[in-house]
């Protein structure tokens, strides 16, 4: 009789379970496929607002992951567990994971900053810590830059974000700066014309601003001419090098001396035996 009894409550409760169980299956098969749906919807919608390809992806998939996590929350409660008792486990969970991952998570909250104040873009050419790279990924918890030399630098997020960063690509004009010496006893004026016509002759040198030529200082051993020049930002390179050439080989031509550092030195004839 007792096992008769056993019998019959289990098929009770078997039955009393399994319309959970469906209804619980059920809201996990809904909530995966909205899921996939509300990532696509995000995609389009940020794709639409010309967002950039990193926060597209990193939003798009934290709202698939939370209408996962909605849904799970519903599939237990409806298997008959308390919902608040749910909320807390996940928050303690969460809370656990944060303590333990805190470094982690700070990387996290600095990329997501960076995905959205754009101090750099892909393809920029940056200075950070004393590292200058292009940047070639910007990720969620790591930034690496590629160096002239081909290295691959790393940088986490959180030392990248606390950094002072200079992207020399960010505008689309820069100004090269240069200086030449003259001796004392050359022209300086013609000096100063000859730099002018040089930076006029170049193409790459923008005429506004107009260039400008001047003296920036009288050294021990030289007059320091400064020329100074607006130009493209890819064109930077470039021009420093055609100005340092040219320069030099329209100086020798002219008679123009590049001086050499000297030093006089005065004897005390009194003071010779």
């Amino acid at each position: 009789m007792n096992i008769i009894k056993t019998g019959e409550q289990f098929l009770t409760a078997v039955g009393d379970f399994l319309p959970r169980l469906l209804a619980a299956a059920v809201i996990l098969v809904v909530g995966w496929a909205l899921s996939k749906l509300g990532h696509r919807l995000c995609e389009k919608a940020l794709e639409k607002a010309d967002r950039d390809v990193g926060v597209i992806a990193f939003l798009a998939s934290g709202a698939a992951i939370l209408i996962k996590i909605i849904a799970i929350i519903m599939a237990l409660s409806a298997l008959g567990l308390d919902t608040n008792v749910i909320v807390g486990a996940f928050s303690a969970v969460g809370l656990g994971i944060s303590l333990a991952l805190k470094e982690n998570m700070a990387n996290i909250a600095c990329g997501i900053q960076m995905l959205f104040t754009k101090p750099f873009r892909i393809g920029d050419y940056i200075a950070a810590e004393d590292v200058e790279g292009t940047v070639e990924r910007v990720e969620l918890m790591f930034t690496s830059l590629r160096t002239f030399d081909n290295k691959e630098v790393v940088f986490p997020n959180s030392k990248l974000a606390d950094s002072v960063i200079t992207n020399y690509t960010a505008q689309e004009k820069r100004r090269l700066d240069m200086d030449f010496s003259i001796a004392y006893s050359d022209d300086l004026q013609g000096a100063k014309a000859l730099l002018q016509k040089l930076a006029e002759q170049n193409s790459k040198v923008q005429q506004q601003p107009a260039p400008l030529i001047a003296v920036k200082a009288q050294a021990d051993s030289a007059v320091v001419l400064t020329v100074r020049m607006w130009c493209q930002t890819e064109a930077y390179w470039d021009l420093y090098y055609e100005m340092q050439e040219s320069v030099k080989l329209a100086f020798d031509a002219n008679g123009y001396h590049i001086p050499f550092p000297q030093l006089d030195v005065h004897t005390d004839k009194s003071l010779v035996s």
